[in-house]
């Protein structure tokens, strides 16, 4: 990693603007309390199924009212995704087919982190295994939890900038079309739904508008 420059900008904490109690307002203005929420806490756990990184378990819960409860979570771990670009504002897709979509979809590189890596290591990784490319140039846009209910996974979404070739192996289970498509275009495909991907949809969305934001518009 040393003659790669990684932009590891200040990511604000949403957490820090959200106030811990809600309640409805009230007409003088004020709210009407609902008391402190208060956090479940973990006190057993079982594996249901386990598939390479794929893991259903079951947690049971103890609520703040001391009830218990058993809550279904799908552990996937964390993963990068990385929307490259080349020169003329040109992003880089790779297509693929998707089993639930029963379809072919246009979504940008990624995949999961392995063990010990840091997510610019796997995003150079991933970059290198699924289009061939390793990036001069890594922004990290930020990190986003795709559903904070039932999925265990984080996701390190990346921006590749002076892209270089230098292809890894892909992988064996892995059968990929490779794409360029100008900017617009596809802000355009993650709008009208032919990108159908929602980290997709999220990647090309979040950089448009952070790349305004960097250049002052």
């Amino acid at each position: 990693m040393s003659n790669v420059e990684f932009d590891q900008s200040e990511i604000p904490n949403p957490k820090s603007d959200i106030p811990r109690t809600w309640g409805a307002a009230t007409a003088g203005g004020g709210e009407a309390g609902v008391g402190e929420l208060k956090a479940w806490e973990r006190v057993g756990t079982r594996t249901l199924y386990e598939q390479a990184h794929v893991v259903v378990r079951e947690d049971t819960l103890k609520l703040p009212d001391g009830r218990e409860r058993a809550y279904p979570v799908l552990h996937l771990g964390a993963s990068v995704g990385i929307l490259p670009f080349l020169p003329q504002d040109r992003v880089v897709l790779v297509r693929q087919y998707r089993h639930l979509t029963r379809d072919f979809t246009w979504e940008i590189p990624g995949g999961g982190m392995l063990p010990e890596e840091r997510p610019e290591e796997s995003a150079q990784r991933e970059l290198r295994e699924e289009v061939g490319y390793r990036a001069g140039r890594l922004w990290r846009l930020g990190g986003f939890w795709p559903n904070n209910a039932y999925l265990d996974e984080v996701i390190h979404i990346f921006v590749a900038e002076n892209l270089v070739a230098d292809p890894l192996p892909a992988d064996q289970d892995e059968h990929l079309e490779v794409g360029s498509f100008p900017l617009d275009e596809a802000l355009a495909m993650a709008q009208d739904d032919r990108i159908s991907c929602g980290l997709t949809k999220l990647a090309i969305l979040w950089s448009a508008v952070a790349g305004r934001a960097r250049r002052g518009a």
